[in-house]
C-alpha cells in the first residue's frame, strides 16, 4: 500500500506567466481542495442527519466510494496531519471536558486510559504474534497503533439516544487520555521495532519519559497561559492566547522529545477548568466553547474523509485473512479490558450493568488517529504495508459495522429511555 505524500512540486497552468511565484499554485491548489472537502463534508453531514446514522461512518464510506471511482483525490503527509489536526482535536476535548464530572470518575477513566492502553497493545500484539507469526516488536507496534479509541461517532449516538451521562463522560475521557498515552507508546514501540532488539527496558523508559515530561510541561503551560489571560479582558485576544496554547504546548514539548499530545491535553484541561475560573472573561468562555467545538468538528470531518481516500478495498481484500485476525484481536482485547474493569468497586466501575458493558465494548471505535499513526510509519518499518492494511481494516470495521449497529446495541441493552428493555425493567 503506497503512502500518501503531499506534492510540493508546483504545477503551473498553461496560461500562467513565467514570472509567477512558484508558491502560488500549490497554495491555490490546497485552498481549492480544502473548499471542496468542506463542501462535501457539509453535504454529507446533512445526509447523515437525515438518515440518522453516524456522521463519521458516512464520511468514511463516501471517501471509499471516491477512492474507488478513480478520481484524483487530495492526500496529506501524515506528519502534516499530526501537526495541523491533532492539536485542535485534543485541545477541543480537553478544554470542554467537565472537570467536576471527570473528578468523580477518575479511577475508571485512569484504568481505561493508561493501563488499559498498555493492556490493549500487549493483548493485540501477543495474539497477532501467535496467530500470524509476526515478530513480537512488530506485533506490539501494531497493538499500540490500534489502542486509542475514537469517540466522535459514539458521542453523537449517545447524545441522540440519551444514554446515561456517566457512560458518555467515561467514553469521552477515556478516548481523550488514551490518545495521548497511545502516541507516547507509539514512539517507544516504533523505536523498538526499528532497532530489531528486544530492549523492553529502554522502550519502557522512553514511554515513561514521554508521559511524565509531557504531562508536567503541559500543566505548566496551562497554568502560565491561565494567568496570562488575566492581563486582558478582550475576548479576541483571549481566543488567540487559547489557540497559541493549543499549538504552542504541542510543538514546544514535542521539540524536547516528550509527548506533545499529552502536553496539549494537560494544558487544555487546566485552561478549560482553572483558567476558565480565574482568567477568562464571560464572553470569552462562551465563545471559546463554540470555537473549539467547531475546530474539533472541522478537523474530524476532514480526517475521516481523508481516511476513506487513503483506503483501497482491493488491497484490503487481497490480505483478508490477517486483516480478519487483526479485527478479532482488537475486539477480544476490548472485551477483556472492559471485563477486567468490573473488578473495581461497584461505584468506580466504568460500566454499572451488563448492558452498559456491552455498549462500552461495542462503542470502542478506532478512527483517524489510528490511520494517521499507521501512515506515519517510516518506510523502513518491518512489514509496514501489512501494518497499514490491518490498521485500515480495524478502523473500517469499527466505524462502519460497529458504528452503524451501535444504536441497536444500545436499545438491546436497555440503557436508553424508551428502549424495550428500559420499559420492561421493574
Amino acid at each position: 500500500m503506497n503512502r500518501p505524500v503531499a506534492s510540493t512540486r508546483p504545477q503551473h497552468p498553461a496560461s500562467s506567466s513565467a514570472a509567477q511565484p512558484e508558491w502560488r499554485v500549490p497554495v491555490e491548489t490546497i485552498a481549492r481542495d480544502l473548499a471542496w472537502l468542506l463542501l462535501g463534508a457539509s453535504l454529507l453531514g446533512i445526509l447523515a442527519g437525515r438518515l440518522r446514522v453516524p456522521y463519521a461512518a458516512v464520511l468514511v464510506l463516501a471517501g471509499l466510494a471516491a477512492a474507488e471511482s478513480g478520481l484524483t483525490l487530495p492526500q496529506l503527509e501524515p506528519s502534516l496531519v499530526l501537526l495541523i489536526f491533532l492539536p485542535p482535536l485534543l485541545f477541543d476535548a480537553a478544554f470542554r471536558l467537565d472537570s467536576r464530572e471527570l473528578a468523580g470518575l477518575a479511577r475508571p477513566v485512569a484504568l481505561l486510559a493508561v493501563p488499559g492502553t498498555l493492556f490493549t497493545a500487549v493483548v493485540v500484539g501477543v495474539l497477532l504474534a501467535a496467530a500470524l507469526g509476526l515478530a513480537l516488536p512488530v506485533a506490539l507496534l501494531f497493538g499500540g497503533i490500534v489502542a486509542p479509541t475514537d469517540p466522535v461517532a459514539v458521542v453523537a449516538i449517545f447524545r441522540r439516544l440519551r444514554v446515561p451521562k456517566r457512560l458518555l463522560v467515561v467514553l469521552e475521557a477515556e478516548s481523550l487520555f488514551n490518545d495521548g498515552v497511545a502516541i507516547a507508546l507509539y514512539a517507544a514501540l516504533l523505536a523498538l521495532a526499528l532497532s530489531g532488539a528486544a530492549d523492553v527496558g529502554g522502550a519502557l523508559l522512553s514511554f515513561v519519559f514521554h508521559v511524565v515530561v509531557g504531562i508536567g510541561l503541559g500543566l505548566a503551560f496551562g497554568l502560565g497561559f491561565s494567568y496570562l489571560t488575566r492581563l486582558t479582558h478582550d475576548h479576541l485576544t483571549e481566543i488567540m492566547l487559547s489557540t497559541a496554547l493549543a499549538y504552542g504546548s504541542y510543538l514546544a514539548v514535542d521539540a524536547v522529545g516528550a509527548s506533545g499530545a499529552l502536553a496539549c491535553i494537560a494544558a487544555g484541561v487546566v485552561h478549560g477548568s482553572y483558567g476558565r475560573q480565574i482568567g477568562l472573561s464571560a464572553r470569552a468562555r462562551e465563545l471559546l466553547d463554540d470555537v473549539w467545538e467547531y475546530l474539533g468538528f472541522f478537523a474530524n470531518s476532514l480526517l475521516f474523509l481523508l481516511v476513506g481516500f487513503s483506503v483501497r478495498l482491493t488491497t484490503l481484500l487481497s490480505d483478508a485473512p490477517p486483516l480478519l485476525v487483526a479485527v478479532g484481536a482488537v475486539l477480544l482485547a476490548r472485551v477483556l479490558l472492559v471485563g477486567l474493569s468490573n473488578a473495581l468497586p461497584a461505584d468506580q466501575r466504568p460500566a454499572q450493568s451488563l448492558g452498559q458493558r456491552v455498549v462500552l465494548v461495542w462503542g470502542g471505535l478506532r478512527g483517524a488517529l489510528t490511520v494517521t499513526l499507521a501512515l506515519a510509519l517510516p518506510n523502513e518499518t518491518p512489514l509496514r504495508d501489512l501494518i497499514v492494511a490491518m490498521a485500515f481494516a480495524v478502523v473500517l470495521f469499527t466505524l462502519v459495522v460497529q458504528g452503524l449497529t451501535l444504536p441497536l446495541a444500545i436499545r438491546w441493552a436497555g440503557i436508553a429511555p424508551g428502549s424495550r428493555a428500559a420499559r420492561t425493567r421493574p
